[in-house]
């Protein structure tokens, strides 16, 4: 395939390279690539190049003193993989025919861009049901342009790269190629459908704290998260995560959502005094407990209790 965009005149070419005369800034070399450098105003761009008759695998490699805004021309609608090595993220877009303007930030970095043939990637959407979205867009000649969600598999992408490289000849191109190629749209679909589809573990898990808060939510227990972490045996961080996606909303909401119903319940169906359901509820202070039932619904918990 050939390139699908071109620079503006912001990048003007600097010479083509060989193998041996890569600059200093390359960490990453491609022995079956061809090698070209731009000069644009705060520095230089690496680009190598590899053809292959199912997409074009652009790699770019630069060094910036300051950001750099770039002005790139889509002569045709196009399927693109977009792996940014600095983020370490990967998504597949659709971009319809235009002018696209991007800022370049400043420093060493490297970013990978894969053109995918269209009539390839709408045959296997057939199976791969998640990138159906991008290829409507592309039948139906939409101009809105489309990002499916990142994935954390940039580093696993380059890898497969270079490991096609090393080992590809002239005569195993077109075989190696497809190889890389399809491997990293399985990968990408696989990451993909697993940020949606928890894992067996997770459900488990997501399941024992949704239990465990609607048994404890009146106590002091739900509200320190180090010791639910060790609880559950997972990372603060991970523990949010997944209390978020099991409750649709933070773990510490989810709390609070949960006792504001039992405050409005004893409220409306018992004589009991506004600060002994605090207390039922898990809040010491009535004052803190009537703060968070007004913000929740609008009204005090006295003006119900007069009712």
């Amino acid at each position: 395939m050939k390139s699908n965009f071109k620079f503006d005149s912001a990048f003007a070419e600097q010479e083509t390279l060989t193998f041996n005369s890569l600059p200093g800034f390359c960490t990453t070399a491609l022995h079956t690539g061809q090698s070209r450098k731009f000069r644009v105003k705060g520095g230089e761009v690496l680009l190598q190049s590899i053809n292959h008759y199912l997409a074009r695998i652009e790699l770019f490699e630069y060094s910036l003193t300051q950001d750099t805004n770039i002005a790139l021309l889509i002569n045709e609608p196009s399927f693109f993989m977009y792996v940014a090595l600095y983020k370490n993220t990967c998504f597949l877009c659709y971009r319809p025919a235009g002018e696209y303007r991007k800022i370049i930030p400043a420093g060493e970095q490297k970013i990978l861009l894969i053109t995918i043939r269209p009539d390839w990637l709408i045959y296997r959407s057939r199976k791969l049901t998640a990138l159906k979205p991008l290829v409507t867009r592309f039948i139906q000649s939409d101009n809105r342009q489309i990002s499916l969600p990142a994935v954390g598999i940039a580093a696993s992408i380059l890898n497969l790269l270079i490991k096609m490289d090393t080992k590809t000849n002239d005569a195993d191109i077109d075989s190696d190629g497809y190889i890389f190629i399809n491997a990293c749209i399985n990968k990408y679909y696989r990451g993909l459908t697993l940020r949606h589809t928890p894992s067996v573990y997770h459900q488990k898990k997501a399941a024992a704290i949704a239990e465990f808060v609607k048994k404890n939510f009146a106590t002091d227990m739900v509200d320190d998260l180090p010791d639910l972490a060790v609880r559950f045996m997972m990372s603060e961080r991970n523990l949010m995560r997944l209390a978020k996606m099991t409750f649709g909303i933070p773990l510490h909401a989810q709390v609070i959502k949960i006792r504001m119903y039992y405050g409005i319940n004893y409220l409306l169906t018992t004589n009991k005094p506004i600060h002994e359901i605090a207390d039922l509820i898990g809040y010491k202070d009535p004052h803190y407990f009537s703060s968070a039932f007004k913000k929740c619904f609008g009204v005090s918990p006295r003006f119900l209790s007069n009712v």
